[in-house]
């Protein structure tokens, strides 16, 4: 049963797109994009997926005295980023739970993927206390439309490759497709 109703909160996959222009003041003596301002891209996109979704931050954090601190982090450097790159971060809410949440990010310029990376966050009090938030944040993102409960198949759990892959194609096909993302 509890197996069933953890299938049932991977939903579909809702991705946000951003663009940036590195400054020097991220960038190391070389020109290079120091590699934890990676994780400043991260926080970036999420703020402005949230946003464009409608769930501000600070409207979570003073209004509902909810905080989502991170748990689990991680960003592959696959090419350099130097300065004055005009980037993509793309952003995708990958996984919803009750007190948690995780965002999957690549960051792309001309088409060449730069780094992929995820946060992985709880739902916690102002005293660090677990609180459920994430039933709300999915009826919250069902009311606009955003996604619809799709029933799962039983089936063995997919490998890292493969929903890397398929996040992959997700997000191609989000991009080469806007007028689908409405």
């Amino acid at each position: 049963m509890a197996e069933e109703q953890k299938q049932q909160q991977q939903q579909q996959v809702i991705v946000g797109t951003m663009q940036y222009r590195v400054t020097m003041g991220e960038t190391d003596a070389y020109g290079v994009m120091y590699y934890a301002n990676y994780f400043h891209l991260f926080e970036r996109g999420r703020t402005e997926l949230f946003r464009a979704l409608g769930i501000e931050y600070r409207q979570v954090l003073q209004q509902r005295q909810i905080l989502m601190p991170v748990v689990e982090t991680a960003c592959r450097y696959m090419a350099p980023i130097v300065y004055d790159d005009l980037i993509t971060i793309e952003t995708a809410i990958t996984n919803i739970e009750s007190r948690g949440i995780r965002f999957d990010y690549r960051i792309i310029r001309d088409e060449a993927v730069l780094a992929v990376g995820f946060t992985q966050h709880i739902f916690i009090d102002p005293q660090g206390r677990p609180v459920s938030f994430g039933k709300e944040v999915l009826e919250q993102l069902k009311a606009k439309g955003l996604i619809q409960e799709q029933p799962q198949e039983t089936k063995p759990p997919e490998s890292e490759e493969e929903v890397q892959e398929k996040l992959k194609k997700f997000v191609i096909d989000k991009i080469q497709n806007p007028e689908q993302n409405n």
